[in-house]
């Protein structure tokens, strides 16, 4: 019966060490984050590809956010989760004229970064090459068009821009 006891202890105290520190950002990242996010609500921390990542919403505003800092607390990007109404109209105009007005848009994402310029993510559904398939399209603000990528498994779009 001690050992099942001393087991079970044993195994409780690994499972809180191992959550306690797997998610948590440094306190100097997370100070940086609530400067510059006064506002945010349901703030989750964590760790991805190296970087410290919050997802957050901002309190009164519709749709999710992804703040990415490196490992000295510099924000490096965020990711923003808006609607196709919300996208800058040069983006919307060169989405339609490629795809039509009835192509279905499944998300949209607005790409914030330091020193470069936004990125635009559309994700629809299209027919290629008969098939119906998810793209993902990244355009500059003034809608040109920087990336296109078809129906990729797990594909995260914004880690093609993370600093190398």
């Amino acid at each position: 019966m001690r050992k099942m006891i001393f087991a079970a202890m044993a195994a409780m105290a690994t499972l809180l060490a191992v959550s306690c520190d797997d998610d948590r950002a440094p306190q100097s990242t997370r100070n940086a984050f609530e400067a510059q996010y006064p506002n945010a609500v349901d703030v989750d921390w964590d760790k991805k590809r190296g970087y410290s990542v919050a997802e957050f919403r901002i309190a009164g505003e519709w749709g999710e956010h992804e703040a990415w800092y490196d490992k000295n607390g510099n924000w490096v990007m965020t990711k923003v989760e808006m609607r196709f109404s919300d996208l800058p109209a040069a983006v919307q105009t060169a989405f339609h004229t490629e795809y039509g007005t009835e192509t279905p848009v499944a998300d949209v994402e607005r790409l914030e970064r330091k020193s470069a310029d936004t990125i635009y993510f559309i994700e629809a559904e299209v027919v290629y090459n008969g098939y119906l398939a998810e793209v993902w399209l990244d355009y500059a603000e003034d809608g040109t068009l920087l990336r296109t990528s078809v129906d990729v498994d797990d594909y995260e779009n914004i880690y093609y821009y993370l600093p190398l």
